[in-house]
């Protein structure tokens, strides 16, 4: 019996989404329809290849042997005709995977979906999360396009570009009570205040926390959330406090009228890198995708200064 490839595509989108559910959507199906391709694979080649487990679903030894092989051959093939064809973005129905922290899932996403929406408007994106990826993995076997992170890849088979600099500030809603009219934040304040802040696994990868801990500086952490983009909404509607990256708090700063200070202890400025497999340096899609995203944080770091005039970091007590 003839394997039909699109069976290939969709376990490829079952095993990289997690699901029937995800993998419908980033096909652009309906699940009816890929249960049933998954129902035809699993026939031919005579294993479940996925099973319940609670509320998980969980791809057998067999999958998993299959997936790298599958995946790097729908994407040959993609490369391929990509390379033959050329590359229209403006024809594409092309869908992109990439790793975003949520610390810049907005500063790209939205220049670059305001110009694929109008001028390449059947190219999609599909964007995970930094927290609970395994990151270098899915770039090596090339179960993303692209990925962002704060340090460029050591990895052979990995390129990096750098992006811009990035830092973190501590921002209060413009009216506060006691930090609206002061010119300052201290250390001693970040022991008073009450802060919102993002969960310890996340906030330990920060250059802030790792000064903050050498310093013993103690907080009063009142709530923790799980995204760094839920702080400046919370911040804007209450007396907290948050610690964010600067980049992120500027984009919305005007809008939730927020007020913005240097951290009270130095801190590192760290850089965002675009980071991706070697194997996609020659085909032209990718070479599209990797020219948008750089033009998006070329026009970010010529429209923001390094640092702007926000109020001062003090590392005594204000009094």
């Amino acid at each position: 019996m003839k394997l039909d490839l699109n069976l290939l595509q969709v376990f490829d989108a079952v095993y990289t989404a997690g699901g029937i559910t995800p993998a419908a959507r980033k096909l652009g199906l309906t699940q009816p329809a890929v249960s049933n391709a998954l129902k035809r694979l699993r026939e031919h080649l005579g294993d479940p290849l996925f099973e319940r487990s609670g509320n998980d679903f969980v791809a057998t030894p067999e999958a998993h042997r299959l997936a790298p092989i599958i995946h790097d051959a729908l994407t040959s093939i993609e490369r391929s005709m990509s390379v033959s064809e050329g590359f229209d973005p403006a024809q594409s129905d092309r869908m992109f995977s990439m790793i975003v922290p949520d610390a810049i899932e907005p500063m790209i996403l939205n220049d670059l979906l305001q110009h694929t929406l109008t001028q390449s408007p059947g190219i999609q994106f599909d964007v995970q999360p930094l927290h609970g990826s395994d990151f270098n993995q899915s770039l090596l076997s090339k179960q993303v396009d692209l990925g962002f992170f704060v340090l460029p890849s050591q990895d052979d088979q990995l390129n990096s570009a750098y992006l811009l600099d990035d830092e973190a500030c501590i921002a209060v809603r413009a009216d506060h009570p006691v930090y609206g009219e002061r010119d300052s934040f201290t250390l001693e304040d970040m022991g008073k205040v009450g802060l919102v802040s993002v969960v310890a696994e996340i906030r330990a990868l920060t250059h802030l926390e790792h000064e903050l801990r050498a310093s013993n500086v103690q907080r009063r952490i009142i709530s923790t959330v799980t995204r760094m983009w839920s702080i400046p909404f919370i911040v804007a509607r209450t007396d907290l406090a948050g610690a964010m990256s600067r980049r992120m708090a500027e984009s919305v700063a005007d809008d939730l009228k927020l007020k913005l200070f240097k951290p009270p202890i130095n801190r590192p400025i760290h850089q965002w890198y675009m980071i991706w497999h070697k194997d996609n340096d020659d085909d032209p899609a990718h070479e599209w995708l990797r020219e948008q995203a750089l033009m998006v944080f070329r026009q970010l770091r010529e429209s923001t200064p390094d640092w702007p005039n926000y109020p001062s970091a003090e590392t005594t007590a204000h009094g």
